[in-house]
Order: C-alpha cells, then sequence, then structure tokens
C-alpha cells in the first residue's frame, strides 16, 4: 500500500479532476465511469502512479473525459469537488477498496451532497459512514436500478438461474465466490469492470 509521502502528488491531480468535472459540468455518473476505467486510476490501483507524471492536469482530464480545456483554465480548490476527490481518495486509501466499488456503493451525485455535513468533520466520521452504506445495498441490486432491470430480465438475458441471481442480490460476500463464467456475463450485461465482481481477491492482493 501507498504510504502518505507517496500519494499526496497524485492525490492532489485526482482532487483537482473532480473539480474540473463539477466545473465543467461533467455528468456525474458519466465521469465516475470514465475515471473508474481510466489509465490514471488503474496506475493508482496497481501502485504506478508516477508513470502518470509527464502529463499536464489538463492532459489527464482529456484522456478520461476527451472534453478539451485551455490550458490556462481556472479552477478553486478548496471547495465540495475538491473535497469530494479527497473524500475517494482516502476511501480507496483506507479500505482498500478498487474506485468502481466506491463510485457504485456512493455516487458521486451523493457524496457532493455529503459536503455540508462531513467535510469538517474528521475522515473517520466518513468511513464510519460509507461501511454503513456498503451494507445498505449489494452490487447486484445498485447495477440493476442503475440499468433499471429486473432480477427476471437479468436471469432472461445472461442464462443464469433467478435463484443463483437471488443469493447474489441478497449479499455481496456470495457474489464474490460466484463463478468467474457467471461474474463474466454480468460484467458483461452491465458493462462493469471484472474487478468490482472479485473484490476480495482485489484486496488481498493489494495488501
Amino acid at each position: 500500500m501507498m504510504n502518505s509521502f507517496d500519494t499526496k502528488p497524485v492525490k492532489e491531480i485526482f482532487c483537482r479532476l473532480f473539480v474540473l468535472a463539477i466545473q465543467n459540468k461533467v455528468n456525474f455518473l458519466a465521469f465516475t465511469k470514465a475515471l473508474e476505467r481510466s489509465e490514471f486510476v488503474y496506475k493508482i490501483e496497481d501502485g504506478k502512479y508516477d508513470e502518470y507524471f509527464h502529463k499536464s492536469l489538463i492532459d489527464i482530464f482529456y484522456d478520461i473525459t476527451k472534453m478539451q480545456l485551455n490550458e490556462d483554465t481556472s479552477f478553486g480548490i478548496y471547495n465540495d469537488a475538491y473535497w469530494c476527490g479527497h473524500a475517494y481518495f482516502e476511501l480507496h486509501q483506507k479500505t482498500e477498496r478498487p474506485f468502481v466499488y466506491i463510485f457504485l456503493k456512493l455516487p458521486l451525485s451523493k457524496m457532493i451532497d455529503l459536503y455540508s455535513i462531513y467535510h469538517e468533520m474528521d475522515f473517520s466520521s466518513l468511513l464510519a459512514y460509507f461501511d454503513k452504506v456498503i451494507r445498505e445495498k449489494t452490487i447486484l441490486r445498485l447495477l440493476c436500478e442503475e440499468k433499471k432491470c429486473s432480477l427476471s430480465e437479468l436471469s432472461e438475458s445472461t442464462c443464469i438461474n433467478k435463484a443463483t441471481l437471488a443469493k447474489y442480490n441478497s449479499a455481496d460476500e456470495y457474489l464474490f465466490k460466484g463463478s468467474f463464467q457467471y461474474i463474466y456475463r454480468l460484467s458483461l450485461f452491465f458493462d462493469a469492470p471484472l474487478h468490482l465482481f472479485f473484490i476480495n481477491f482485489h484486496v488481498k492482493n493489494a495488501q
């Protein structure tokens, strides 16, 4: 795991990306989905983020959003958008969960709302809130809500038995233990990165 000294420069870039996205009115969900699949985030999760420092913030933002901004673009720092980036980065560091999981469990639209409540509190308060949130809805339930599909429709589309899907939907632990064949079908159907469904493996190998 990266220590605080190592992460300071990349954390700053990460936070400023949220400022640029929100300031330029990028759709929240579209932004976090692009970010979680970006080379920048993959390098953070693999501990190879330093390979990205030859790029400017504007170039990294373009890589993620395909939006071209002027090099002299100005932006604030200590605001709600910056805090969201900081909060997400800290959640990733403290929980060792991949960003795709964190964004699914705690969407940016919700994180923005939490700013007024948590931005002056110790981070442990937000960490406790996140621990509560991740237990409220399973990964499969959140994906189905996002795609607006029922378990019956999911079963028909993926050829996965509805009883199996209901089990996955009842607790994330069952999903994490699912067969690769089924997980792969779910990944394709939801267009979601495979490592969303292998949290335990990811966390174990990040230690």
